[in-house]
């Protein structure tokens, strides 16, 4: 998860790329293209800081909760994200992650445990 934020940061696209899955959605997408979108980013975001939060592994998955603290033109699009990842060919990559903005997450982020995240992403039950 750091090497990728940190390849945000930079825009290391060609990085971002090869630490997908090889069933992640955007793999669809010519391999150049998508570096090159993704490479971009640190044009428009500021990337300042990761704050991990959870991390756990089991067998060839593993996810992980963070904070990334992110600014565009001055405004805060800070975020928080559980982050899905499976090991292939011996690395880790990433497959999915479920975000939630900042505006949505507790003041507190040491409150912000995975049960607490998972809340704030499922939606709330129907009423009758």
């Amino acid at each position: 998860m750091r090497s990728r934020f940190a390849a945000f940061a930079v825009g290391a696209g060609d990085y971002l790329v090869a630490t997908l899955s090889s069933d992640h959605p955007d793999r669809a997408l010519p391999a150049s293209d998508l570096a090159r979108e993704l490479g971009r980013a640190k044009d428009k975001q500021r990337f300042l800081g990761l704050r991990i939060l959870h991390a756990s592994a089991d067998g060839d998955e593993g996810e992980v909760l963070f904070f990334a603290k992110v600014f565009e033109k001055g405004a805060d699009r800070s975020f928080a994200e559980l982050s899905r990842f499976v090991r292939e060919e011996g690395r880790w990559r990433y497959a999915s992650g479920d975000l939630v903005e900042r505006a949505r997450l507790p003041e507190d982020l040491d409150a912000l445990d995975r049960e607490a995240f998972i809340a704030l992403v499922q939606p709330p039950p129907k009423s009758r």
